[in-house]
């Protein structure tokens, strides 16, 4: 739905409007249509069969969209770019997205986002349940990490768990992406999401304080 509303303000397409306003002024490789990246960067997607102990390729999670594109309408066909969770994008250029937010919309020299509107984002809105508050795409998780107030987002989809969190007052972050891990959740989180950041927090914050 939010993509949709992107398109129907700036009569641009959702994914063209993403590289050209957030991820080129960031200097951020990545996207949500797979026909405009370079597919040997890709990491295959695995999904895990509990039942028989594999691992199933999942193809479908960089499938071509030149065909819907072909008769691409703006403001219907923008579901095809799953915006909710269809970027493709490295750690390493998720983390710069993290940290962009973590600065309020500025990341080194360039401000995408207003302060204003990067606060009013990261606002506790709805009370998701099991200590969990949505802003707008951004998350306060209290259950992630004891005692913290954790920012951010979760992602997972054929087989990928990921996870973009960070502390706004003490500036730290983490972002992991898996791939084939078993499923399983608790309080929101998947297993491992949540004792992966935990591990990290553990190891890079906890004990060098």
């Amino acid at each position: 739905m939010l993509g949709a509303i992107v398109e129907k303000i700036t009569g641009v397409r959702f994914d063209l409007y993403v590289l050209e306003n957030i991820l080129s002024p960031l200097g951020i490789y990545g996207g949500f249509n797979v026909d405009m990246l370079d597919r040997t960067k890709f990491a295959q997607n695995h999904e895990y069969n509990s039942q028989d102990n594999s691992f199933k390729v999942q193809p479908a999670a960089y499938k071509s969209r030149a065909e819907e594109l072909k008769n691409y309408r703006i403001g219907y066909t923008t579901p095809i770019f799953s915006a909710t969770g269809g970027m493709k994008i490295s750690a390493t250029d998720l983390a710069k997205y993290m940290t962009m937010h973590m600065n309020y919309g500025k990341l080194g020299s360039i401000q995408i986002i207003s302060e204003e509107s990067s606060q009013l984002m990261q606002s506790e809105i709805i009370n998701a349940g099991n200590n969990i508050f949505y802003g707008f795409a951004l998350e306060h998780a209290y259950n992630l990490i004891p005692e913290e107030n954790m920012v951010g987002h979760t992602g997972s989809a054929y087989g990928l768990y990921s996870a973009m969190f960070f502390e706004p007052e003490n500036k730290f972050g983490f972002v992991i992406i898996s791939n084939g891990a078993a499923d399983g959740y608790v309080e929101g989180f998947a297993n491992i999401q949540r004792e992966t950041i935990r591990v990290l927090y553990d190891y890079f914050i906890r004990y060098n304080e």
